[in-house]
């Protein structure tokens, strides 16, 4: 048995982001002395982080089973959308030849050493037969004996086991913080699991037939957040028609006041893109994710943005106290005369639905004009990895919304449904929900220009996220230094001409 001493536990790392350290250390294992008495602690660690052991030191079967799924999600935000993508990106970027070649070329060959761990047989062997054996793994270096007599052996962890077992720690605590931090947004998770599952894509929901769904989840919590999601579409489309006239569709305000919209996009943020919001700063909070709903209203004209945004408070989409003011912002407006006509369209709409007509000076032009882009603009978003180019008008809303019950079998109502038809006339019950939504208005042009060019490509800016995640999931494996940020944007910029 080794022994102690008291220095070893002084000097034991408590503090910091589990995200931003090399190696991470169990403080329960620093008592071990042998597999037995580590996979023992690590039982008592699991309890910790909430699976149901039996007695002081037992993981029952259907706990490891519950932990081999967090596993497995790991493994396909790994090997399904992590790696590919940013492999793509790589190879389109060294084909460049810049001055950033040598890097793109050192992660590449850094992804291929973390690929070639993670699918070790081995070591996938040794992770799923006792997931517990993954807190052994990433202590062997501070405690070699935590595997002594493993299997009537002494089993011996190399280097890139443990710090690839610090990895997959890493990221089955940021999807299980998915569904510890925030009920709601796991359910927003499991609708998206499920609705990938169906080959439904996630990013075109707006054209969904919501009236008469197809795709109806049996988990209760995917249920959940369908069913806000639905109710928030029947809601918007009680404003919105089909326009053959315009090419699009207009929004009417009930009042007299009708936007004509070219498109309207509609994207549910994927599993996969909300464990790489968690993961790419500092160590986020599950219920900080606002934006699980992304609404896009794309107008042929941007000068018709307020009149849309006011149009849409009179029709219930947006409420004063369901809306994050801090979240209001406009990057469509160069400067406060560059608003004027779309200030102007506000207050003849506005006026006209009042029943006059009344056209302002253009000394009240002005004055607005100022008023509203000093209060839009003072919000600007503040994203390292996003792009100054971004061209839209947004806000963040907390949509109110109830979900209803059958009184006598508790099962949830879902709209589209015969059921939810008749939910007046049924005994229910009905609690209050809300769902995160994010707005986003702008126009072809801009869109275009904004979204699918340069750095301010989406794909471009997805990427740089995930630089951030795999420097943070994978530090001591994976580099890509600050000082190269620069001459990546470059690059970006003539791959997504």
């Amino acid at each position: 048995m080794q022994s102690l001493s008291s220095t070893q536990e002084l000097h034991h790392d408590i503090f910091g982001s589990i995200l931003d350290k090399t190696e991470l250390r169990p403080y329960l294992l620093l008592s071990a002395y042998n597999y037995a008495s580590a996979v023992k602690q690590a039982s008592k660690m699991m309890a910790n982080r909430g699976f149901d052991i039996r007695g002081e030191a037992e993981l029952p079967e259907s706990e490891k089973d519950r932990a081999r799924h967090y596993l497995t999600q790991t493994r396909k935000y790994f090997f399904n959308w992590l790696f590919p993508f940013v492999r793509h990106q790589l190879t389109n970027m060294l084909a460049l030849h810049s001055s950033n070649a040598e890097y793109y070329q050192a992660c590449l060959q850094a992804i291929d050493q973390i690929e070639a761990v993670l699918t070790e047989a081995r070591f996938q062997e040794l992770v799923d037969t006792d997931p517990r054996h993954l807190f052994l793994l990433v202590s062997s270096k501070k405690y070699p004996c935590v595997f002594d007599g493993y299997e009537g052996q002494n089993l011996s962890v190399s280097s890139a086991w443990q710090q690839t077992a610090c990895a997959v720690l890493k990221m089955t605590h940021l999807i299980r913080s998915i569904e510890e931090d925030s009920q709601d947004i796991h359910d927003f998770a499991q609708l998206g699991l499920f609705l990938e599952s169906e080959r439904q894509a996630l990013d075109d929901l707006y054209h969904y037939a919501w009236e008469d769904p197809q795709h109806i989840p049996a988990n209760e919590s995917a249920q959940q957040a369908f069913v806000k999601i639905s109710s928030f579409f029947h809601k918007l489309k009680e404003s919105i028609r089909h326009s053959s006239t315009h090419n699009g569709f207009i929004f009417d305000s009930g009042d007299g006041v009708q936007v004509n919209i070219l498109e309207i996009k509609a994207r549910l943020k994927s599993p996969e893109s909300m464990f790489t919001k968690l993961a790419k700063d500092l160590e986020g909070e599950a219920y900080d994710i606002r934006d699980i709903l992304a609404l896009t209203f794309i107008l042929k004209d941007k000068n018709d943005t307020l009149k849309l945004f006011h149009a849409l408070q009179k029709r219930g989409i947006i409420l004063q106290e369901n809306t994050a003011s801090h979240s209001i912002t406009q990057t469509l407006f160069d400067d406060p005369e560059s608003m004027l006509e779309a200030v102007q369209r506000l207050m003849v709409s506005l006026a006209q639905s009042a029943g006059c007509l009344e056209v302002p000076s253009q000394d009240e032009l002005l004055c607005n004009a100022r008023a509203f882009y000093e209060a839009l603009s003072v919000n600007a978003a503040k994203n390292q990895h996003s792009s100054s180019g971004h061209r839209k008008f947004q806000c963040k809303i907390a949509f109110s919304l109830p979900i209803h019950r059958d009184a006598e079998t508790r099962k949830i109502l879902i709209p589209g449904t015969s059921a939810y038809a008749n939910r007046h006339q049924a005994p229910k019950i009905t609690q209050q929900h809300t769902l995160g939504l994010e707005l986003r208005i702008s126009d072809q042009q801009s869109w275009q220009e904004s979204e699918r060019k340069g750095d301010s490509h989406h794909d471009a800016y997805k990427f740089r996220q995930l630089l951030a995640v795999m420097r943070r999931i994978f530090k001591n494996d994976f580099n890509f230094p600050d000082q190269a940020m620069p001459q990546l944007r470059i690059d970006q910029t003539k791959l997504f001409l």
